[in-house]
């Protein structure tokens, strides 16, 4: 409900500009902000979710009991991903419901912009609350929530970027290349979850989609399942080594 509440709130300040700038801009900006600061919350909503399955079994010792019979690890654990899947596409069909409807209700066109943004932010939720699941297997959920947080893979790309300019301006100490070279190993295998955020910036900009960029859509989504096989599969493996088991 706090959730909720944070998300009713932030959303209607988005509306603001509006009341007295009544333009067909600033009602378009208005809208993409909208739809921004929704998808953002969505996201957040997707990782909370695979966070609080895993956490909360845990915590309250359930699922030595859920493991004994019927259910086998594997199939929990799946069900459990579905569940936290399923809740996001529901949440993302309502929020491109809703900004259809206000796209329609301040007689502005439907852009198939709307629906891009959309699906990628869906695409990314899958991505995200699989690996959340993942670190809340492992790790304490503080712990795995902080990690995720801060240890990312702009982060580490922008450490790349730092090594390699101060390289180039003439610091060639041994040390400096090994934080190059783990900078960009930790940029690679860290998870992303716009993995084609620059051959679609122009798309969440202008809510315009060329006929050659939905492929992205596709490739996305190849690569948020493969992060999530890849989650899976860990987070099963820890499971099935813990005692509750």
């Amino acid at each position: 409900m706090a959730f909720l509440l944070l998300f009713a709130v932030l959303t209607g300040l988005e509306f603001v500009p509006q009341l007295f700038v009544p333009s067909g801009v600033q009602k378009f900006n208005t809208l993409r902000d909208i739809l921004g600061t929704l998808n953002f919350f969505l996201l957040l909503f997707a990782a909370g979710l695979g966070l609080f399955i895993i956490s909360a079994h845990l915590r309250n010792r359930s699922l030595k009991m859920v493991f004994t019979k019927p259910c086998p690890p594997y199939v929990w654990l799946g069900s459990a991903f579905l569940s936290a899947v399923i809740v996001a596409l529901l949440l993302d069909l309502i929020v491109l419901g809703g900004m259809t409807a206000l796209s329609l209700f301040w007689h502005l066109p439907v852009r198939t912009g709307l629906l891009f943004v959309s699906a990628d932010t869906f695409i990314a939720s899958i991505g995200l609350a699989a690996y959340l699941m993942l670190l809340a297997t492992v790790l304490h959920p503080a712990i795995a929530a902080i990690l995720a947080i801060i240890f990312n893979a702009d982060m580490f790309y922008d450490g790349f970027v730092w090594a390699q300019s101060a390289i180039r301006a003439g610091n060639h100490s041994a040390g400096l290349r090994v934080l190059e070279r783990a900078f960009h190993f930790l940029y690679l295998a860290a998870p992303i979850l716009h993995p084609f955020s620059r051959q679609t910036e122009n798309i969440y900009v202008s809510m315009r989609v060329m006929h050659d960029e939905w492929k992205y859509l596709l490739f996305s989504l190849g690569y948020s399942l493969a992060l999530s096989a890849f989650c899976y599969f860990i987070a099963l493996s820890a499971l099935q080594r813990k005692r509750h088991i």
